[in-house]
């Protein structure tokens, strides 16, 4: 006998039964959430096949950063001198600041600048005119134009510059 007064027998056995305990509430817990996730909602599916359920994410911040993703390589832009048939493709990062820029500032209405715009930029199929000089976009589509900051147009300008020389010539 043990001078504990148990067999060795005996507590292997109810180590045992509790290792097995533990195993199969964890079993039940993982079948619980891994049914969860299979349906997608919390009601039951009645009388439908497999193929009937709707197609349903498994990870929704996933589904966020694709989502974010997707917009930012839809966004596509050009650049070009405005006396040059010439086109250059801008990266999607370059896109991202210019494109930024236009639908944050605050475009006046009332009409466009004086400027002898020598760039021309198509962003999303939308066309805007820029003048490199002053940093002001110009949208003859709706009439209106963008003056930007001082570090707006020096942004901008250094992009523009890797694919046409700037200014007016």
């Amino acid at each position: 006998m043990n001078v504990s007064g148990f067999d060795a027998g005996n507590n292997g056995s109810i180590r045992m039964k509790r290792l097995l305990a533990l195993f199969w509430i964890l079993t039940c817990m993982l079948s619980l959430v891994a049914c969860d996730k299979a349906t997608g909602s919390e009601e039951p599916v009645a009388g439908g096949a497999v193929s009937d359920m709707p197609e349903v994410d498994k990870n929704v911040s996933g589904e966020a950063e694709q989502t974010q993703q997707a917009i930012i390589e839809s966004i596509s832009g050009t650049i070009a001198r405005i006396d040059e048939d010439k086109a250059y493709n801008l990266n999607e990062e370059e896109v991202k600041i210019i494109a930024d820029i236009i639908e944050n500032g605050s475009w006046n209405t009332e009409g466009t600048a004086e400027c002898a715009n020598d760039c021309k930029l198509i962003i999303d199929e939308r066309t805007y005119y820029y003048h490199s000089e002053c940093g002001t976009f110009n949208d003859k589509e709706n009439n209106q134009n963008l003056p930007v900051t001082a570090k707006e147009k020096e942004n901008i300008n250094v992009i523009l510059a890797h694919y046409i020389i700037l200014g007016s010539e």
